[in-house]
């Protein structure tokens, strides 16, 4: 009988050990740094979709003391995500003079049972901005080279996301493009009506330097495509003289500059195609006159630019050159003795 009851005894002696052991290590207290991250966030704003906090997420270095058990959990606690801080919904620049209190006031840390000693950095400053969503109409966006019709875009109406402060700056109706890729017009064909993709944004006046969401990001695009035409940069444009016969060998005209560089051009598919190919070539003709060479003019507009093919014959396209449709050209007229 003697045998049960020392066997008892002993689990009864061992069990008891091991609770005043684990209670001494759970009461044992310990200080301990932590690296952590905080995350700031509006506290009304659950879905993290009106309010923006910048910056954030934040490291933080975290120094605690508490009982064994409970500094364990807090590094558990801050190993596995950031630590959430609450602000209040207040547009603009906040300050957190005393972060260490703020971070003893969270429920998690408090609920652990542990203190926060000091923090670094021991204040923070936080932008809070809040976003208002307002309701534009949707209107297509293709390249001024290609003639179309029957244009519709798909949705109507979208909804832009703005910051608060400068929601005022918007024009009234608020209008975003649909802009369609020119790549994607130049695998079209004309005379069919065509649906594509068009990416939303707000017109080159409305642009701002801050973020904005548009919702949905993209709408579709229906048109009818009639002609279509490329745009293309020729880095040297030689310039031709056009003149009466009757002047030939009575006036001598030099140019200043025979050549103009990077001229912006907009013709057909095919035409872009030869002249990048070097089949074509493209010249700015200038016109001029008999009473031009008797006045001796110093300077004549370009009357327009065109496309030279290999059998001679041309065909005016509409050029650019520095914006320029007719820039004009610097020559000097001496008349043969």
């Amino acid at each position: 009988m003697k045998g049960p009851r020392q066997f008892g005894t002993i689990v009864l002696v061992t069990v008891v050990t091991i609770l005043i052991w684990l209670l001494a290590a759970a009461k044992t207290r310990e200080t301990e740094t932590i690296a952590g991250r905080l995350d700031f966030t509006v506290a009304s704003d659950s879905s993290g979709e009106r309010y923006d906090v910048s910056p954030s997420p934040i490291p933080m270095t975290l120094t605690i003391e508490g009982p064994a058990l409970a500094v364990r959990n807090t590094r558990d606690l801050l190993n596995t995500s950031p630590l959430h801080i609450p602000l209040p919904a207040e547009h603009g620049r906040q300050e957190i003079a005393n972060l260490a209190k703020v971070i003893q006031d969270v429920e998690d840390i408090r609920d652990l049972g542990v203190s926060v000693v000091s923090v670094d950095p021991a204040r923070i400053t936080v932008d809070i901005t809040e976003f208002v969503t307002l309701t534009a109409v949707t209107r297509a966006d293709i390249q001024a080279a290609s003639t179309v019709q029957d244009v519709s875009v798909a949705p109507k109406d979208v909804q832009v996301t703005v910051p608060r402060s400068i929601a005022h700056q918007l024009p009234d109706p608020l209008v975003v493009e649909a802009t369609v890729d020119p790549r994607d017009i130049a695998r079209l064909e004309p005379g069919v009506l065509h649906t594509v993709d068009g990416t939303l944004r707000l017109p080159d006046s409305a642009q701002l330097s801050v973020p904005v969401t548009i919702e949905p990001a993209s709408a579709r695009v229906s048109f009818q495509l009639l002609a279509r035409q490329r745009r293309a940069t020729v880095p040297r444009v030689r310039i031709q003289i056009i003149s009466s016969p009757q002047d030939f060998g009575t006036y001598q005209v030099t140019l200043t500059e025979p050549l103009l560089s990077d001229v912006d051009i907009e013709a057909s598919p095919d035409d872009i195609s030869e002249v990048e190919a070097g089949r074509a070539q493209i010249i700015a003709l200038v016109h001029l006159t008999t009473n031009d060479k008797e006045r001796s003019v110093e300077k004549k507009a370009v009357s327009f630019f065109a496309i030279v093919r290999p059998d001679g014959t041309a065909t005016p396209v509409l050029g650019h050159w520095q914006d320029n449709p007719h820039p004009e050209i610097a020559l000097t007229i001496t008349r043969v003795e």
